[in-house]
């Protein structure tokens, strides 16, 4: 990793091995994020009804609209734990809230990792110190691996642009391989943004970036019970106030965006066993609810995604998926394509060698899948991978 000395200000990182990891007990697997003051915090967590012990601590903690810490663990979810998880959780971050003097309702958990077992607490609270002592502002990348489970890489994104009163800075990290379908997967994301944003238009832009970039991946259509994704805004006490101009605001949210989408598409290239990068894109429908609904449901079929690891331009497996989505449509109208091979045009094959090209473009490790289905105006898209071998082995293997 190389990201060229990048900082952003008011934010300090530092990342230390717990022991957590049963696999590799020499990982980092403890990350700790601080802010020089607090930071207007905003966030998105699991819609699964099964939620982390962390996740319950963090929507409550949320609701005070500031945040100053994110104590972070992998190979543990704290998940399926009870009271004791909870338990477990606060202690965590009241013990780290005491090391830098702040408030522990400043504090925001995150853990990922196995389901149902209790954190090795003891372990974790006695690399605390090490963990406060060690923050630096250049430290972002050994965060960005100490949050790794199943992932083969680190999810960094960092973009930059120009206010009207000086620079903007946003710096994105995150972890997700696997048991990934956001609804807000086990995903975790804290994006770090240098200037000041009021807590309602960091909210809005926010709730508007991550319907168009975390909730439109799938990797195996499951919802984690730790999905998490923060925002935190203004750590430094120097930090510019974002100006209510329409112009700032959008350019704000174009960063906002660009980060996001980033660290989401960064997350489906390294879906566990994954070796395509495929953009579902359905449009001609009533509403775009309908569009999300059909692309969500191709994206997810496992028919589908082991064609696409195929490299099998399957488009019946394509048709009949959007079918079963729940949406109606006019079969004999629709058009489909594979990159920029028309494969169905108004419900009949094409003419043409149309399966060695669409094969052609299906080769390569990034591609689309455009379906119209000819009823309206509206369109979605949901990014998506294959299903491999592997994706099979590593679940089979996971907790050992």
């Amino acid at each position: 990793m190389n990201n060229g000395g990048f900082e952003i200000d008011g934010f300090r990182f530092s990342a230390v091995s717990a022991g957590i990891k049963r696999s590799d007990s020499n990982k980092s697997d403890l990350a700790l994020i601080f802010s020089d003051r607090p930071s207007v915090a905003v966030g998105v967590t699991t819609t699964n009804l099964v939620c982390a012990a962390p996740v319950e601590v963090t929507r409550e903690r949320l609701r005070g609209g500031f945040s100053q810490a994110v104590l972070m663990n992998s190979g543990n979810a704290n998940a399926f734990t009870g009271d004791a998880g909870l338990r477990d959780s606060l202690a965590l971050t009241s013990s780290v809230a005491n090391l830098l003097s702040i408030n522990e309702e400043l504090v925001i958990p995150m853990s990922t990792g196995v389901i149902g077992h209790p954190l090795p607490l003891s372990r974790m609270e006695e690399k605390l110190p090490d963990l406060v002592s060690a923050l630096h502002s250049s430290s972002f990348e050994h965060v960005a691996s100490a949050i790794m489970t199943t992932d083969t890489r680190p999810k960094i994104a960092i973009s930059e642009k120009t206010l009207s009163n000086g620079p903007l800075k946003i710096l994105g990290l995150a972890k997700g391989a696997g048991m990934i379908s956001p609804n807000m997967a086990t995903m975790l994301a804290v994006i770090l943004v240098d200037a000041l944003v009021e807590t309602s238009l960091l909210r809005k832009a926010f709730r508007d970036v991550n319907r168009l970039t975390f909730n439109r991946i799938t990797i195996d259509g499951d919802t984690s019970t730790n999905d998490t994704a923060l925002v935190l805004a203004g750590g430094s006490a120097f930090s510019r106030e974002l100006k209510t101009n329409t112009s700032d605001q959008e350019i704000f949210s174009e960063t906002l965006f660009d980060v996001c989408s980033s660290l989401a598409k960064q997350i489906v290239k390294d879906g566990e066993g994954a070796t395509k990068l495929v953009d579902i894109k359905v449009r001609g429908t009533g509403s775009q609810t309908a569009a999300e609904k059909v692309a969500r449901r191709i994206a997810d079929s496992p028919l589908v995604k082991t064609a696409f690891h195929g490299e099998d331009p399957n488009w019946g497996r394509i048709v009949c998926a959007a079918g079963s989505a729940g949406v109606s449509f006019d079969p004999s109208r629709i058009d489909l394509w594979i990159g920029s091979v028309q494969i169905v045009r108004a419900g009949r094959l094409t003419e043409g060698d149309w399966e060695t090209q669409s094969k052609r473009e299906m080769a390569n490790p990034e591609f689309s899948v455009t379906i119209d289905l000819k009823e309206g105006p509206c369109e979605a898209s949901i990014i998506t991978c294959d299903l491999s071998k592997e994706y099979v082995e590593i679940n089979a293997d996971y907790r050992s």
